[in-house]
């Protein structure tokens, strides 16, 4: 039998540095498995409401935290006890909108027209008190940063108060 150890050059048991490096990764790991098991790091939507006029009321369902490449649900109501004109036109937020891969809107816009702020969308109401517009689309796959939108109704040829809302992105 050989004289000489095999475990001569081996170093002793980590020092105490790298046993709390190893337990705050075991923390940092756990704490994330555990969050994203309870569903924080998932996509999420919101509600925003204001009035947009004297008496037009707006409510906005938006993606508040997404991910690039996702379906997202994306609503405006208008709403006036006293009945809509047959023709309401809302301006969005367009530079807001290029985040967006869009499918159609539902019902579809009998006009659309752009300047360098807003994106202006006619809908024909038969004048009803509620209308309802559906955005089929989803986050282009190359997006990286969140934006802020704004929707107002249009009055007199002029956006009334806009309704403000965020979407943030994660990658």
């Amino acid at each position: 039998m050989s004289t000489v150890s095999t475990l001569e050059d081996v170093p002793e048991a980590g020092s105490r540095r790298s046993l709390l490096w190893r337990r705050t990764g075991v923390v940092a790991l756990t704490l994330l498995v555990a969050g994203g098991l309870l569903g924080f790091f998932g996509d999420r939507q919101d509600v925003v409401e204001g009035d947009s006029g004297e008496s037009i009321h707006l409510t906005v369902t938006y993606p508040s935290v997404t991910r690039p490449g996702q379906d997202v649900p994306f609503e405006i109501e208008v709403t006036d006890p006293a009945g809509l004109d047959q023709e309401v036109t809302l301006a969005l937020d367009a530079d807001y909108l290029d985040i967006y891969e869009t499918q159609a809107w539902y019902p579809a816009a009998t006009d659309e027209t752009r300047d360098g702020e807003w994106l202006y969308l006619t809908f024909g109401t038969e004048g009803r008190t509620t209308m309802v517009i559906g955005f089929d689309a989803y986050i282009q796959p190359d997006q990286v940063r969140g934006r802020e939108g704004r929707v107002a109704v249009v009055e007199d040829g002029v956006p009334g108060r806009p309704v403000t809302f965020k979407t943030t992105l994660f990658p």
